[in-house]
């Protein structure tokens, strides 16, 4: 048995001091062997007495030094107090039958058998011949049966871990029993190929999975799925990777998996996620709800990467995070009749169409099948398109950086909320733009802040853009530092922004209000909010807008309105204050203080106003509602 160090009065303990600790070998009266080092060759004096430490009246005690043993042992303390059993962590079993031997886990309190943890743990290679591809005498076949009888002895088990070493091996097909996974020794490390034109890794129960291996369908055979599951729950996917298949992962139906750095490559489409009652293959498949994917990479794709798909089961409270989609030439993620699907972190690059929404077309199944409630939280959409059409109620993109994407909005009933975005000059609308909305987060916020004198100063402000409306709505409290005076203000005021205006020449067709702007050359947008039309040549006024246009680039709009730009655009002047009102009574103890909204160039401002020779302390809370 190893060394094992006595820890109880290593530090000092009040109540101890001066006291005599012996140390008996656990259930005996025999004093136990101590020593001062851990390799157990110097003995200490059994029993050891404790120092003494005198401190504000109180005292403490604590060994001169560590003490060490490797038996089971107790200690007494003054023959009056008494510990449990302190035993040495075992090392070894070699040479001992530990068959009987029970133990707890540190967060449990019931006994498990040792040999019924070992079973759930199977190592491949104890069941039949396991080789390699570089083997000369590797066979896809004798690998397969030797994976099929471990996976046999895990599930005769009650499930556990079919452990795989590294390498590339060869099988065809197998089928994982409830609980039990194949585990590898990491994806680039463990590979298991195969060219069956079907599923490869049929899941047969509830909590299977795979953990640190690769899953490589070689050359995508036509019907190949590297993984498929029907009605299965609580699949645990952990450091995979599925490659070269027509399709990587197929789930008709499933709840609560849980799947953990899972990355898909080269598949024709890499993973369909649908739920689906399998009306054709025996109507036992299963809704596909609360399921959860983290961390991974979906790539070089060429039919879709990933599907959330109403088929004719429920696709809904879904989550995917911190998975990239990059290189698909298909649609990277498609919303089918999906609802309340959650996506946080991700990022798309280099796809051709980011992402895809849209109803499912089964008008008998439109309490389940339209897409409500979707929402992307964080990471970036760069280049590709992305298309938005049907219900769409609930969709939000939020705090996400988007550059150079085609957005294209094809009648949704409901608005695309775009919150707290970063979109660069190149992003494009295109259809309905008017359900594309945008909205900051600081149009409604709370400052405070103390004055000092009677000048108005600056507590909050909104920089209004050219064409935009808005209602501001203001509570203001000031509270003298030093004194018991305060102020109780309640202010709202409707401003607006005149629209930019760019003069054009050379018009081919006529423009039409309403519809949105773009700049051929520069990518730039707009949204057209009046015509003044001379002919050939004329001016627009402008809102909404996205970029710079350029002077001399052709400008169209998606009626056929075309013409050049003539010009620089212009700023769209001055914010304005429409109309400001007070609301209910000032609470003002001292006259001459004040909170107002006032007009600083395009800027509406809230001033508070304060008295000489006062600190005052001011609290701003105000709502913005613009359009």
């Amino acid at each position: 048995m190893p060394a094992q160090r006595i820890s109880d009065f290593e530090t000092w303990r009040e109540g101890y001091g001066g006291a005599i600790v012996t140390v008996y070998v656990f259930g005996t009266t025999t004093k136990a062997s101590i020593y001062t080092d851990e390799a157990l060759t110097v003995a200490a004096a059994n029993p050891q007495t404790l120092g003494t430490l005198n401190l504000g009246g109180r005292t403490f005690g604590k060994l001169a030094q560590p003490i060490y043993t490797a038996q089971a042992v107790s200690l007494d303390i003054d023959s009056t107090d008494q510990t449990g059993a302190i035993r040495p962590a075992l090392t070894t079993l070699v040479a001992a039958d530990a068959s009987q031997a029970t133990v707890q886990a540190r967060a449990g309190s019931q006994d498990i058998q040792f040999r019924d943890i070992l079973d759930r743990v199977v190592n491949a290679e104890d069941h039949g011949v396991f080789l390699p591809t570089s083997d000369p005498d590797a066979s896809s076949a004798t690998n397969t049966a030797t994976l099929t009888a471990a996976i046999g002895v895990a599930s005769a088990n009650g499930g556990g871990d079919v452990v795989i070493p590294g390498g590339t091996f060869g099988f065809t097909q197998v089928t994982l029993s409830a609980g039990v996974r194949l585990v590898g020794q990491g994806h680039e490390a463990t590979v298991l190929q195969s060219q069956t034109g079907d599923s490869v890794i049929t899941v047969g129960g509830d909590e299977a999975g795979l953990a640190h291996i690769k899953i490589d369908g070689v050359d995508n055979q036509s019907g190949s799925v590297g993984l498929y599951a029907k009605a299965k729950d609580f699949i645990r996917l952990d450091d995979i990777e599925m490659k070269n298949f027509e399709t990587g992962i197929h789930m008709q139906g499933g709840r609560k998996a849980q799947w953990h750095d899972v990355d898909i490559d080269g598949c024709g489409t890499g993973a369909k996620l649908h739920g689906d009652n399998d009306a054709s293959g025996g109507a036992d498949g299963d809704h596909f709800m609360f399921n959860e994917w983290d961390g991974g990479i979906v790539q070089n794709c060429t039919t879709a990467g990933v599907q959330f798909s109403y088929v004719d089961k429920r696709c809904w409270h879904n989550t995917i995070k911190n998975v990239g989609f990059e290189s698909i030439s298909g649609v990277a993620l498609n919303i089918n009749g999906a609802r309340f699907t959650d996506l946080y972190g991700c990022w798309w690059t280099g796809c051709t169409t980011n992402f895809a929404v849209d109803d499912d077309d089964d008008t008998d199944a439109i309490t389940e099948n339209t897409v409500i409630g979707l929402f992307f939280r964080g990471g970036s959409l760069s280049g590709g398109a992305a298309t938005l059409t049907g219900t769409c109620q609930d969709v939000v993109l939020e705090a996400m950086n988007i550059s150079d994407v085609d957005f294209t909005l094809t009648s949704p009933t409901g608005n695309i909320l775009v919150q707290d975005c970063i979109e660069d000059s190149d992003v494009t609308i295109s259809g309905q733009g008017t359900k594309y909305t945008r909205w900051r987060r600081v149009n409604e916020g709370r400052s405070s802040g103390i004055t000092t004198d009677a000048t108005a100063t600056n507590a909050w402000s909104i920089d209004v853009q050219p064409g935009q409306i808005g209602y501001l709505d203001a509570r203001v409290l000031g509270n003298r530092r030093n004194g018991t005076t305060i102020a109780q203000y309640h202010r709202v005021a409707k401003i607006s922004r005149p629209g930019s205006s760019s003069a054009y020449e050379n018009q081919t067709a006529n423009f039409t209000v309403g519809g949105v702007l773009t700049g051929g050359t520069s990518g730039a947008t707009a949204r057209i909010t009046a015509d003044s039309d001379s002919g050939a040549t004329g001016t627009l006024t402008l809102r909404d807008i996205v970029g710079t246009f350029a002077d001399g680039e052709t400008i169209t709009d998606g009626s056929g309105g075309s013409a050049d730009v003539n010009g620089s655009l212009s700023s769209g002047g001055n914010a304005v204050i429409d109309q400001a009102d007070t609301l209910g009574t000032d609470h003002e103890d001292v006259t001459g203080w004040n909170a107002a909204f006032a007009v600083n160039g395009t800027k509406i401002e809230l001033q508070v106003t304060g008295a000489a020779s006062t600190t005052i302390e001011w609290v701003v809370d105000v709502k913005a509602v613009l359009s």
